[in-house]
């Protein structure tokens, strides 16, 4: 493992209140062959200033404004692919601390199990330690919807089995390099919020697997990175939804599904009223439409990455939740 190249790719916009404990824990690292690329989207923070004065190890990506989460990961995957020739690349937000043997313990993982091309970590929460923050994306079996396994759930072991799963919260995942030639890189359509679970989705297609490993720990300040506001969110997820099902979906699934999407975008709209009150619902119900409205733009996406699926629609099937 000696030889072993990792990169850490952090993006970052406005989060200057976090990234002292952040990088703080990748200095502590029991693994040391690794370079930290700080992606900023332009923050008014003085992040990038403390950053350079404070940890000159950390090489900086400065974007001139907000591009969003997929756009800004993208340029600092490309950087650590085609300038750092690094073997591994790990997602990291800013918002983060990492136990000391994260690093050695992936790497460990990533170099054990060779057909786990994704490596998803145990996440808790930051604030209250014994509280699952996430151990794994999933799509539910039973609708469609996608969610983090466990969040909010006091941690007493249930998800502390090493397995195959559908997918990472890009918000701490190790990917292989050639997920990213394989699978394409983040979506960068979706500005914001799902991307993760779309890539992925992409990945499974493409007959990668992602492999679900208790040991590695971090925690996570949810919500702490946050790029925007509440009903910002909510309109982002509602019509990423709309285009994560159309592009990956295989059409048996699609069809089988379409009852049920509409039944928990029904229930989902309801709660969202109930819980926050007109304006999120105003919020979610265009983020639906523009979905709908701008569909066609992800048509030709979904022929080439349906074109390009290794797996059967029941592969995908069993691997809901």
């Amino acid at each position: 493992m000696n030889n072993t190249f990792l990169s850490v790719i952090i993006p970052n916009y406005n989060g200057l209140v976090h990234l002292e404990t952040c990088f703080n824990s990748i200095r502590k690292q029991t693994f040391s062959n690794y370079k930290v690329v700080l992606v900023d989207n332009g923050s008014g923070d003085g992040s990038t200033d403390f950053t350079k004065n404070n940890y000159p190890e950390i090489e900086i990506i400065e974007l001139n404004h907000n591009t969003g989460f997929a756009k800004a990961v993208n340029a600092g995957v490309k950087y650590a692919i085609n300038k750092l020739n690094t073997d591994y690349i790990l997602l990291l937000n800013n918002d983060i601390e990492l136990e000391t043997a994260f690093f050695e313990k992936a790497l460990n993982t990533l170099q054990n199990v060779p057909d786990a091309d994704i490596v998803a970590v145990k996440m808790m929460n930051f604030f209250t330690r014994d509280i699952i923050d996430d151990t794994g994306n999933f799509i539910t079996k039973k609708g469609g919807t996608p969610y983090p396994r466990g969040n909010g759930q006091k941690d007493n072991g249930q998800y502390n089995k090493p397995e195959y799963i559908f997918g990472a919260c890009a918000g701490a995942a190790f990917y292989r390099k050639n997920v990213f030639e394989k699978a394409g890189y983040f979506d960068e359509d979706f500005f914001a919020y799902l991307e993760d679970i779309d890539l992925s989705f992409r990945a499974q297609l493409a007959g990668l697997k992602c492999y679900y490993e208790p040991n590695i720990i971090c925690y996570h300040k949810r919500g702490g990175s946050k790029i925007s506001t509440l009903n910002f969110q909510v309109k982002m997820n509602e019509r990423n939804v709309i285009w994560l099902r159309i592009k990956n979906y295989p059409f048996r699934l699609y069809l089988y599904y379409q009852p049920l999407f509409f039944l928990a975008r029904t229930r989902k709209f309801f709660l969202l009223y109930k819980n926050y009150g007109i304006k999120t619902l105003f919020a979610a119900l265009s983020g639906y439409l523009s979905g709908i409205i701008k569909i066609v733009f992800q048509i030709p996406k979904r022929f080439k990455i349906q074109r390009n699926k290794k797996v059967t629609a029941k592969y995908i099937y069993n691997l809901f939740r």
